[in-house]
């Protein structure tokens, strides 16, 4: 499986130049520690219906912002987050501290842990106070690579075809992990298609209207077909301009509206009609994906979010860093710890003392 760096040089998607997806020990007196304790524990409860999830996702923004991290993505990380290779892990190590937010991906396509273990990971996250995500990443269901093209309108097509059985089996055995998941009293947030308008994907390659209708079946079929009601619905694109409204599956299929931001610049295009969805529409607006640097630039000051979201993004409701390296996040940069521990940053619990 290619790595993130190789899917982001392949053409036709451009995300623009410089494109990429420390530790302070506390001090002994009480007052500060007692201000630490205020800090990493904003949240205690656990999240019990998705109406639940929603709703504390909504009151996010102006100075309280979610710390997210991807915990697995497509290269073999174990899904279990006690597990090294796996991102919840890694951040942990690294500051101590719990991310607020943790993001699974079940691969269809390479299948290198059986679904028990993707579903026993996602629990783990939530019993442990966090609030899980859950990716799909689609074996192609004509049959090439994750990156090969596909005539995926024939899922939609009436009567049967072979694209479209492959499809509805990966809809079936996704929706008995969620399922299992429900039953459980996990409500996860779920992304059904990771950047919808990237062409190196399959499920992009036909346009915006195709990956639009796509993104409404699987709706349909999960919530009318299937009566999964533990799912908040996450929708995001590259960080390309002008894709969040090309690609918007509507108002009724989204709870939750992301954009990828790669780079030192931390962008966030079409903000203001974002904020217009929040405001009017009750959505939630976050970067869905965030890598603050290039591999071969020198590490940064990871408080530099914070200082975006307040000076540029407020209503933003957090972030979620990517995986693959330490450079896009909190491990491979600095401050880490300390934008953890700011006030205005929502994570999990547990510190270093």
């Amino acid at each position: 499986m290619p790595t993130r760096n190789e899917r982001l040089n392949a053409p036709p998607v451009s995300r623009g130049a410089g494109q990429i997806r420390a530790a302070r020990k506390p001090r002994t007196s009480l007052l500060p520690c007692l201000i630490l304790a205020m800090i990493l524990v904003p949240w205690t409860g656990r999240a019990q219906s998705a109406q639940d999830l929603r709703t504390t996702l909504r009151e996010l923004g102006h100075g309280k912002h979610l710390f997210g991290q991807v915990a697995t993505w497509v290269h073999n990380e174990n899904p279990d987050p006690d597990h090294p290779s796996n991102w919840v892990r890694k951040v942990r190590d690294h500051t101590g501290i719990l991310p607020r937010y943790a993001c699974t991906t079940y691969d269809f396509e390479d299948s290198p842990f059986p679904d028990e273990a993707w579903n026993r990971g996602v629990k783990a996250i939530h019993d442990r106070g966090m609030i899980p995500g859950v990716y799909t990443f689609w074996s192609n269901p004509c049959g090439g690579a994750w990156n090969a093209p596909c005539d995926s309108e024939a899922i939609r097509a009436p009567g049967e075809n072979p694209v479209k059985t492959r499809f509805y089996a990966q809809l079936d055995r996704m929706a008995a992990n969620l399922q299992w998941l429900k039953e459980q009293g996990v409500a996860v947030v779920y992304t059904p298609f990771v950047e919808s308008d990237d062409r190196n994907k399959w499920h992009a390659k036909q346009g915006a209207e195709n990956i639009i209708e796509l993104y409404r079946l699987v709706h349909r079929y999960f919530t009318t077909t299937k009566g999964l009601d533990n799912l908040v619905w996450a929708y995001h694109t590259t960080q390309r301009d002008g894709a969040l409204q090309a690609c918007y599956p509507g108002d009724d299929y989204v709870d939750v509206i992301g954009k990828s931001a790669y780079g030192s610049g931390l962008v966030f295009d079409e903000y203001a009609w974002a904020v217009e969805k929040k405001r009017t529409k009750g959505k939630v607006i976050w970067w869905a994906e965030l890598g603050i640097r290039g591999q071969k630039e020198p590490p940064r000051d990871s408080l530099d979010v914070w200082r975006k979201l307040e000076s540029t993004f407020p209503e933003l409701a957090g972030f979620v860093f990517w995986s693959d390296d330490g450079f896009y996040n909190v491990v491979g940069n600095r401050n880490g710890r300390e934008l953890m521990t700011h006030p205005g940053i929502l994570t999990g619990v547990g510190v270093k003392h």
